[in-house]
């Protein structure tokens, strides 16, 4: 396992302080706010402690409340809402500072069988028919301001194949939408909670940002303000991180300083193993 996915792996196993509360440390992408990812990601952790064991994480739903400070620890209280024969609800309420930064609710459910469908996966390449944002990153180092330069070109616990690269600095008009094949950079366990985890935190990373695509915007161009407002996903089936899954984004409205985009993964043979909704903030001041 490489060591920065080996990093992210420890980040997201909490310290528990009590029966149904964890402490978590913060990571420092150079935004100086914690990655709203990684919040999510850690909220689940500390759930699928809670829960019951004989039941699956199928689905969270994320709202932010105020930037959380990656230079801090975060407190994730865990409550039961409902629990019933089959499904179990649990709340995690993130707090730095004394005040809640993320409310995220969780539903778990005993493993059943029941009718099955799914839309077809689109066909638009294989990953090595994308670039890789490493690369693409590492190549334009030397136009990326000196106080970021290491945390954006720094080795990352995913290797990325992105359909289209937009300049965070200088955005250009895309497509409203983004195709980015995504496996972990390492060997992860076959462990479905750790897997959830991962997926959770990397599914925050292109959404709102392909929202920008038709404004020809990047998100950290000068006047613009960018902030996840809320988040979902939704687990259908399995996976294994450790091969190539295709993140599939469309971004079907902007209105109201707030942009919005919806998310299909599915593995290598077509299967679609989630689904994701993201609303957030995209404001642009002169």
């Amino acid at each position: 396992m490489s060591e920065v996915l080996n990093n992210l792996i420890e980040l997201l196993k909490l310290e528990q302080i009590d029966d149904a509360l964890f402490r978590g440390h913060s990571q420092d992408l150079g935004f100086r706010q914690v990655f709203g990812g990684q919040v999510v990601a850690q909220a689940l952790s500390a759930a699928m402690q809670v829960a019951p064991q004989d039941r699956l994480l199928h689905s969270c739903h994320a709202y932010f409340l105020a930037p959380g400070d990656s230079q801090h620890l975060i407190i994730y209280d865990v409550e039961t809402l409902r629990e019933g024969r089959n499904f179990t609800a649990l709340r995690v309420k993130a707090i730095q500072h004394g005040r809640p930064i993320c409310h995220v609710t969780a539903s778990f459910q005993i493993e059943e069988q029941g009718f099955e469908h799914q839309t077809k996966m689109p066909n638009i390449g294989a990953p090595e028919d994308f670039i890789s944002e490493s690369e693409a990153l590492q190549a334009a180092a030397k136009y990326i301001p000196e106080a970021v330069r290491d945390k954006f070109t720094t080795e990352r616990p995913f290797d990325i194949r992105a359909k289209y690269i937009n300049n965070p600095f200088n955005g250009k008009e895309l497509p409203p939408e983004q195709y980015a094949w995504v496996k972990a950079n390492g060997k992860v366990a076959h462990n479905q909670n750790i897997q959830k985890c991962l997926l959770a935190y990397f599914s925050d990373f292109h959404c709102i940002l392909t929202a920008l695509h038709p404004h020809a915007k990047g998100f950290l161009q000068q006047g613009m303000k960018v902030a996840t407002i809320d988040h979902s996903i939704w687990f259908h089936r399995s996976f294994d991180l450790n091969d190539w899954l295709l993140y599939a984004i469309e971004s079907n409205n902007a209105y109201a300083a707030r942009g919005l985009a919806r998310g299909q993964i599915f593995d290598k043979s077509g299967r679609l193993i989630a689904t994701t909704q993201q609303e957030g903030l995209i404001r642009y001041s002169e």
